[in-house]
């Protein structure tokens, strides 16, 4: 096809053209071939041995330890690419997984907190009916511990001071 006989063509004056070059270009020979990534391993020695024969293994061993030194870097390139994925991926879980856990705790404890707050004020509203605002709202606010307290109170209590008395 056409892209074969113009990349033909190509090598073969890459070919002429390195040939005539002076010492002092061979350097360019090795960084063209190394950057012309369109040519096979085959095409490449074929170059090398057309233009520097008495070379061809010194720059084909170098070809491939460049050959071999970048598929190291991609491959590790990828792999670094590939464990920063996965971990990114776990930690995301995990954080998910925690989150709904810290959730599910604080919402069985805040529950847990007003049904005891409303257990007492039923307890206090039957023995000290009427409640004033000030002791519900007292109760809504206060913590478990707090709360607690208050009931153990209740049962020997003979008036609200006495049950809310520090």
């Amino acid at each position: 096809t056409r892209g074969k006989s113009r990349q033909v063509a190509i090598k073969e004056l890459l070919i002429e053209a390195l040939k005539d070059a002076p010492e002092e270009l061979r350097p360019v020979l090795y960084y063209l071939i190394q950057t012309y990534t369109a040519y096979d391993e085959k095409t490449i020695q074929e170059i090398i041995r057309k233009v520097q024969p008495e070379e061809s293994d010194t720059m084909m061993s170098q070809f491939a330890r460049d050959i071999t030194k970048t598929a190291r870097q991609e491959a590790l390139r990828e792999g670094m690419q590939q464990g920063m994925q996965q971990g990114m991926q776990q930690g995301m879980q995990q954080g998910m997984q925690q989150g709904m856990q810290q959730g599910v705790q604080q919402g069985m404890q805040r529950g847990r907190q007003e049904g005891e707050a409303g257990l007492l004020l039923r307890l206090l509203s039957y023995r000290f009916h009427p409640l004033p605002d000030e002791i519900t709202q007292r109760i809504h606010t206060a913590d478990p511990n707090t709360i607690e307290a208050w009931a153990d109170r209740i049962l020997d209590a003979k008036s609200l001071d006495e049950v809310f008395g520090e």
